[in-house]
């Protein structure tokens, strides 16, 4: 039995309808995921996953832009079997022949076992490799031999965490963006004053990287507070950084993430206020509190 218990909650939502789009503006040739965890999951209908995939899939069914996502249209016809399908599933189903190969990473070797399952029961699937091992160095390690159009899925939550050699995965992101490789990184918070730190973090280290030409996008529960965490609907608050993409993807994430905002603006998470508002990381570094806190 595989110990992840995170899926189908409202930031995969984000995550993974963002990343369903990306994949197919952008047409990696080799795709590289940093925390796969599984293809397919048994849903179990918690209060969490009716927050976040039953919530957005009975909401876009009265709009048409989600409506002809790929996450929208993978995810529906799963869902309709008791399956939710995680990011290696979608990606693989998104990319299929079309890429030269996808590679894996997980600490968990039951998830790459899922994985590989996975891919042995579909018509068409890409070739796939699987590493057992932290991925921070191995990806790390790998990138000098990746081509230019590798795609880089980085998807840990704490992103600014250094590993046991002093790595996180923000050095991922910034190694393979100075390769002009494309990616797109997950991260999430509990606290305004957790976003604040971790906004300011990630800023400054791109900038002294060099990097100034990236796209950020966060959705956060409006129960959010400065300090203290209320409830736990999976995360509270989560964003979306993405380097070296095309204007097209870059205006889809800021696009899909309002649009979002618009489908939870009556949504409620157990007792509490579910509705998000859209936020992104200050390149100025002049983050401000919601006024409701």
């Amino acid at each position: 039995m595989v110990t992840y218990t995170h899926f189908g909650k409202q930031p995969d939502v984000l995550k993974h309808l963002v990343l369903c789009e990306v994949l197919q503006i952008e047409k990696p040739q080799i795709y590289v995921e940093t925390n796969s965890a599984c293809a397919i999951y048994t849903m179990v209908h918690t209060p969490e996953q009716k927050y976040g995939i039953y919530h957005f899939l009975n909401e876009a069914n009265e709009d048409a832009t989600f409506q002809n996502s790929l996450y929208y249209q993978l995810e529906n016809e799963s869902m309709a079997s008791g399956n939710y399908l995680g990011s290696p599933a979608l990606a693989m189903k998104v990319l299929n022949n079309d890429v030269k190969g996808c590679l894996f990473f997980d600490l968990e070797k039951r998830a790459l076992d899922n994985i590989k399952s996975f891919a042995r029961h579909q018509a068409v699937a890409p070739p796939i490799r699987t590493f057992n091992c932290d991925s921070t160095d191995g990806v790390l390690k790998l990138l000098p031999s990746l081509p230019k159009s590798t795609f880089l899925h980085i998807d840990p939550y704490e992103i600014d965490k250094p590993n046991s050699n002093g790595h996180t995965y923000l050095d991922v992101l910034i190694g393979a963006t100075k390769l002009g490789m494309k990616c797109l990184l997950w991260y999430g918070f509990m606290t305004i004053n957790d976003k604040q730190a971790l906004n300011k973090s990630v800023s400054e280290k791109l900038d002294k990287a060099g990097i100034k030409d990236y796209a950020c996008s966060e959705l956060i529960m409006n129960a959010i507070k400065k300090d203290t965490i209320v409830c736990n609907p999976g995360i509270l608050g989560s964003g979306i950084l993405a380097t070296n993409l095309s204007q097209k993807s870059n205006s889809m994430i800021q696009d899909y993430s309002k649009k979002l905002v618009g489908i939870y603006k009556d949504a409620r998470y157990k007792e509490f206020d579910g509705s998000l508002y859209h936020d992104t990381i200050n390149k100025k570094q002049n983050i401000k509190i919601k006024r409701h806190l």
